[in-house]
């Protein structure tokens, strides 16, 4: 009889992630696309629908999709308009990716200020920036 070896035979199920970029600077899927080629990043990007696909080293993907700021619970947004949000989108990312792509986007917080959150509830966790008002 031949010897299995561990996890042999099992398919890997990846856990993916929603993530929120939200930002008081109006940008687009171009800009967010040129700023990560600037580090290396290999992108895939749909002008027309403003969505893009990043592929990380490890042949994973992370996309960006837009979302309209126009959140129907009155809490949610009161939070979109007490930070001047102007631009959000919807980000897909592989939970066992998130620290490695934690650095690209505290580069997009620096370059258009907001944050990286959570897409829950609370808009929690923050993985990059801050959604302190200011």
């Amino acid at each position: 009889m031949a010897k299995k070896t561990p996890g042999s035979g099992k398919k890997v199920i990846k856990k993916y992630i929603d993530l929120l970029f939200m930002t008081p600077s109006e940008v687009n899927a171009k800009e967010i696309a040129a700023l990560l080629q600037e580090n290396g990043l290999s992108t895939q990007l749909w002008e027309e629908m403003d969505v893009l696909e990043i592929e990380l080293p490890n042949k994973n993907s992370v996309d960006f999709e837009p979302i309209e700021p126009d959140f129907k619970d009155p809490s949610d947004a009161s939070f979109i308009k007490n930070r001047n949000i102007k631009t959000i989108f919807a980000i897909t990312v592989c939970e066992e990716d998130i620290k490695a792509v934690t650095p690209y986007f505290e580069r997009l917080v620096e370059k258009y200020s907001g944050f990286v959150c959570g897409d829950s509830d609370d808009f929690q966790p923050v993985y990059a920036g801050s959604s302190a008002r200011p």
